[in-house]
């Protein structure tokens, strides 16, 4: 299961502070090698690279995200190596934390990793996402 840990600061007996691993996604992830989300945001819309995705959401990494977590998006998902394109997709900012990311010609840059929760999908959507995540399944048109 591929999974992001959410640290969580813990009272240890000798007074001191340890920290706690505690799971935060509740499905799968699906690692995505190459992949863009484009945020259509008022001022300036502002890509990023796709990172993982599953049934309920995604996370990506961008070089500025200013949106605070709980902020209503809406993007579009280019998966390049799948050839799936999902336009106008509503989702709901979950997490944001600060990251440095390799980037080529640059070395590591500080960048924004956001987890975005999927408000429900269109019917087509869904369908594409279900065939991306679990291709050996047969979905067929009862579903």
């Amino acid at each position: 299961m591929i999974s992001q840990l959410a640290w969580s600061p813990r009272e240890n007996v000798s007074g001191g502070f340890s920290m706690v691993q505690s799971e935060r996604r509740k499905n799968n992830r699906l690692k995505v090698k190459k992949g863009i989300t484009g945020l259509l945001t008022p001022d300036i819309p502002q890509v990023g690279k796709i990172i993982d995705i599953s049934v309920d959401g995604f996370s990506f990494v961008c070089r500025e995200c200013d949106l605070p977590v709980n902020s209503p998006v809406e993007m579009d998902i280019l998966i390049m190596d799948k050839d799936l394109f999902f336009p106008n997709v509503s989702g709901i900012i979950v997490a944001k934390s600060v990251v440095y990311d390799e980037v080529i010609n640059c070395g590591p840059m500080r960048m924004k990793r956001c987890g975005v929760q999927f408000k429900p999908l269109k019917a087509n959507q869904r369908l594409k996402l279900h065939s991306l995540l679990f291709p050996d399944k047969n979905l067929n048109a009862s579903w």
